[in-house]
């Protein structure tokens, strides 16, 4: 049964109504294949009979679905495993990235929970004796990023502060051009 209470495998149907069913699905799938075939750029055929049934329904055509199939099986038996490996590379690869994104989310979210205990800690509204093994290492961590966040400004504002005194020292020079005012 389906969510909706109808059973697939209902043999009371009468046979019109059976392929009426039959029709409105099938019309469907095709509609859903044409899509995919476009969006993915790819051929796609479909073939549909019943058993003890001589009639064969074919999408797009009869002629067009033969072409389709036996282009597929003229490839060498190797070059389609070799697709399906490509297949299974290019899911796989799909695959890696997601977990990635997760593993930058997961390290987003305990940045965000350190940085609250933090400001529970800062704020009192939390002792360091009710916090784990892990929340201080956790700390140690967050205590970590920001002393190299806080040195890599001090190198810059460092390095800004060296840039004006020259910038200064050179505009004082041209400024004073040895002839008094």
């Amino acid at each position: 049964m389906n969510g909706k209470g109808v059973c697939w495998t209902n043999r009371n149907l009468d046979e019109g109504k059976r392929k009426n069913i039959l029709e409105e699905r099938l019309a469907s799938l095709c509609k859903k294949a044409y899509e995919l075939s476009i969006l993915c750029d790819v051929k796609v055929s479909l073939i549909s009979f019943s058993h003890g049934e001589t009639d064969i329904f074919t999408w797009p055509s009869l002629t067009e679905t033969n072409e389709i199939v036996n282009n597929y099986l003229a490839y060498p038996e190797k070059q389609r495993q070799y697709k399906l490996v490509e297949h299974d590379a290019y899911l796989q690869s799909i695959l890696n990235y997601r977990e990635k994104e997760i593993r930058e989310l997961e390290n987003m979210v305990e940045d965000q929970e350190m940085k609250d205990l933090f400001n529970q800690l800062a704020e009192g509204r939390k002792k360091f004796d009710e916090i784990d093994v892990c929340d201080i290492k956790g700390l140690l961590n967050l205590f970590k990023d920001k002393r190299a966040k806080l040195d890599q400004m001090e190198m810059q504002l460092s390095g800004n502060v060296a840039n004006e005194i020259d910038a200064n020292d050179n505009n004082a020079g041209e400024q004073n051009d040895g002839h008094p005012n």
